[in-house]
């Protein structure tokens, strides 16, 4: 016998996981006779929510059974249950429970027209598999009570059961395979109904918020030290804390500067804070930033991307916007030395070293907080580069793809398959080396470019825009989006480890939550 599903549904009748196991070792190799558990009622006539115990159907017809473990006892029709402490429970009339659970299945097939043609034949059980059943009746006849004597030969008394009701009036006929399969799929059928892309990322957005709210311990040691330098991989929260800390520091005493490089992020974090007592400034800009503030110096620096500026031109700068310089003054760096460097400028080691030499707290951050698991595992294994630990979740696999000289046609086909995935266009992100112009954006039909953005200084100061967004890999630094495309890229399975993987490490690791590459 077949039993749907194949294993039993919780439930706190022990009673029904032995009938489950009984009835699974009926019948066995025997496909014309098949079992379900627990099937729920929606046309029952007396109750709102109901389910059949257990409901076999086969040749001879269908059949439902209801299971009553413990003792059983009827007071002037007033059923009830006898648990092992002796302790009594009302329950509804077993026989009748079983009709009218019969009767609501008939009635939902009969109301679904799919079976007009059909005569089913229908019968309905008692099992009482702890006690010895003796009491005559007019509600019920033997033949449909399972005792605990029957239910030691279980089968034998489904073969007695099936033929007393295959003897009754209007019952004398049989069930084709056909019929009994055509019947099982409309009981509970099988189907498969897979999850839309975008509510997989929708999940994979709620994991990443609460992982960075994991992050705001750090924000707890930072405040506790006057010079920090943070260090972490890409996704592991570095500007979601610096500006957090910034938000945290600024009150009317206290002058912040929050500096970068990249003059897009810089657009990118002035739209999330909003404090007058933090200037936001690139490197290159802050000393105008400062003389229309009617700045001569800030109490605090906080630095992000500091990566970025670690040569001696720029660390100059930074000694001369703090009164007491870096040695006596309180800053906070953000960095990744490791991955990301050399972008913007030729990064020197001995810049980090001079800041180490001031003796700061050294904060690593382990916990990548933006992409799943499929990203990570994707970098770690193409690029051989860290970009931590547990991540947000499996997510989609990273989709591949290796470029034939039809770029125009693969860029389409990925772009329209995320969109018909029930992806927004405000979610995805285009990534190329190449300038919008001289990337593969060229070879696409107008009806698509039409829906891209490119990114710029205007822009960016509302991200994520209405459109798919394009952008150069270096101006996208320190930002994110739930879907990226990288493009141009050359394949680094095809180059050596010598070569600069930081344009690959930045864009591959500015996906949330899917990545698609197509490699040159």
């Amino acid at each position: 016998m077949i039993i749907i599903p194949n294993n039993p549904y919780k439930t706190n009748s022990k009673a029904e996981y032995r009938v489950f196991d009984k009835i699974k070792e009926s019948f066995i190799n025997n496909n014309k006779y098949i079992a379900f558990h627990s099937l729920n009622l929606t046309k029952h006539e007396r109750k709102r929510f109901g389910e059949a115990d257990f409901v076999i159907v086969c040749e001879y017809g269908i059949f439902v059974f209801e299971v009553k473990g413990g003792g059983i006892g009827c007071d002037n029709e007033e059923w009830y249950t006898i648990n092992r402490y002796n302790e009594e429970y009302k329950i509804q009339n077993p026989f009748k429970q079983a009709e009218g659970a019969l009767h609501a299945i008939l009635k939902e097939i009969q109301e679904s027209h799919k079976f007009n043609n059909l005569r089913i034949p229908i019968g309905y059980g008692v099992i009482f598999p702890d006690v010895e059943w003796t009491h005559q009746g007019s509600e019920w006849d033997l033949y449909t009570i399972c005792d605990s004597r029957k239910f030691k030969i279980f089968e034998s008394w489904l073969r007695n059961f099936f033929k007393y009701w295959h003897n009754k009036s209007g019952n004398t006929y049989n069930l084709s395979s056909e019929n009994i399969n055509d019947l099982k799929q409309y009981l509970r059928p099988n189907f498969e109904l897979i999850e839309p892309l975008h509510i997989k990322l929708s999940k994979l957005e709620d994991t990443a918020v609460a992982l960075t709210q994991d992050q705001y311990k750090y924000l707890d040691i930072v405040a506790a030290n006057k010079k920090v330098l943070c260090s972490g991989g890409a996704g592991t929260g570095k500007t979601f804390l610096a500006a957090e800390l910034a938000r945290r520091l600024a009150n009317e005493n206290t002058k912040i500067g929050l500096i970068c490089k990249s003059n897009w992020l810089k657009r990118y974090l002035e739209s999330k804070i909003k404090n007058e007592f933090v200037t936001i400034s690139t490197i290159d800009s802050v000393r105008v930033d400062m003389r229309r503030s009617g700045l001569a110096c800030y109490d605090i620096l906080i630095v992000d991307e500091g990566q970025d500026l670690f040569d001696f031109d720029d660390i100059d700068i930074l000694e001369n916007l703090l009164d007491c310089g870096l040695a006596d003054g309180e800053w906070y760096i953000f960095h990744d030395v490791n991955n990301q460097a050399g972008l913007f400028v030729d990064t020197k080691m001995e810049i980090l070293e001079l800041l180490e030499s001031y003796s700061p707290a050294k904060i690593p951050l382990t916990t990548n907080c933006r992409n799943t698991s499929s990203i990570l595992n994707k970098v770690q294994s193409l690029l051989h580069l860290d970009m931590g630990n547990k991540g947000t979740g499996i997510g989609p696999e990273v989709h591949e793809i290796i470029n034939n000289k039809e770029s125009g046609l693969i860029l389409k086909n990925e772009i329209n398959n995320i969109l018909k995935n029930g992806i927004a266009s405000e979610s995805i992100t285009i990534l190329s080396p190449l300038s919008y112009e001289e990337s593969s954006i060229s070879f696409l039909p107008e009806s698509i470019k039409n829906n891209i953005t490119k990114l710029d200084d205007f822009s960016i100061r509302s991200f994520p825009v209405e459109n798919i967004s394009f952008s150069e890999i270096k101006n996208f630094k320190g930002l994110e989006n739930e879907v990226i495309i990288v493009i141009d890229l050359i394949n680094p399975a095809t180059i050596d480890d010598s070569y600069n993987k930081v344009l690959h490490y930045v864009a591959m690791s500015r996906a949330r939550a899917l990545l698609c590459v197509i490699w040159e």
